[in-house]
């Protein structure tokens, strides 16, 4: 970590992370880091560091770190150790293409598949949704979790358990860029009103299961994203 960039807590909030998947919580943590904007591209991530401020031994931080990289949020580099790799806009382009072949088939077959118990589940999720996003203060990081919740409740009902695993690592790839692009695409009232839209438009598709024309929304949806992809580089750097 860069020495202008050092994140600190307070030690009434310093983390102690005790417990027998110390590996898994150090990987939550970096996680919320980088949604939160704590740590952006190319940030160095020094191991010794990490294990003082989270309160671990040097091993977890390793394995964490070991899985950040087969996220693809990281990268060793020869001499310098790790560091959060850094995002191109044709990368950023890349993963929603990727994205675009993986998630209509996911939904196509959740289509086929959903319960109504499920459906009513995925409402209440809709509904707390809507209530974040039409907050008059908006948290980029809860309205990106609860997205995230919506359509992965939808996905893994497909049963496509390996396909879910890769767009869930898409999704970990662009979650730097999801801090910032979630609060441009949320810059409106219309702009807000109308995600909420696309997603009671998924919902309307499972409960008739026409799995046609949810494949066809989320690739369109997906598509508009690749189209418009709103990416100043600059954003996503410590100063």
């Amino acid at each position: 970590m860069r020495a202008d960039m050092r994140i600190t807590m307070s030690d009434s909030g310093k983390e102690m992370l005790q417990h027998s998947k110390l590996p898994d919580l150090v990987l939550d943590k970096l996680m919320e880091w980088i949604m939160e904007g704590k740590l952006l591209m190319g940030d160095k991530l020094n191991t010794e560091e990490l294990a003082s401020q989270l309160g671990v031994s040097r091993m977890p931080i390793r394995e964490a770190l070991s899985n950040l990289e087969k996220k693809g949020l990281a990268e060793s580099v020869p001499y310098a150790g790790t560091r959060l790799v850094i995002l191109t806009r044709d990368d950023v382009r890349q993963i929603y293409i990727a994205r675009k072949a993986l998630e209509p088939e996911a939904a196509r077959y959740a289509c086929e598949k959903i319960t109504d118990e499920e459906i009513k589940e995925l409402e209440k999720i809709h509904e707390d949704y809507q209530y974040i996003v039409r907050k008059d203060e908006l948290d980029a990081v809860e309205v990106y979790q609860q997205n995230r919740l919506y359509h992965f409740s939808i996905y893994k009902v497909s049963g496509l358990n390996r396909i879910c695993s890769m767009i869930e690592s898409l999704w970990d790839n662009l979650s730097f860029f999801k801090l910032i692009y979630g609060q441009k695409l949320l810059n409106t009232r219309e702009s807000r009103e109308r995600l909420i839209a696309e997603h009671q438009s998924y919902l309307n598709a499972l409960r008739s299961h026409d799995s046609e024309l949810l494949a066809k929304l989320v690739a369109e949806n997906l598509q508009k994203r690749i189209d418009d992809i709103p990416y100043d580089i600059e954003e996503y750097f410590h100063e």
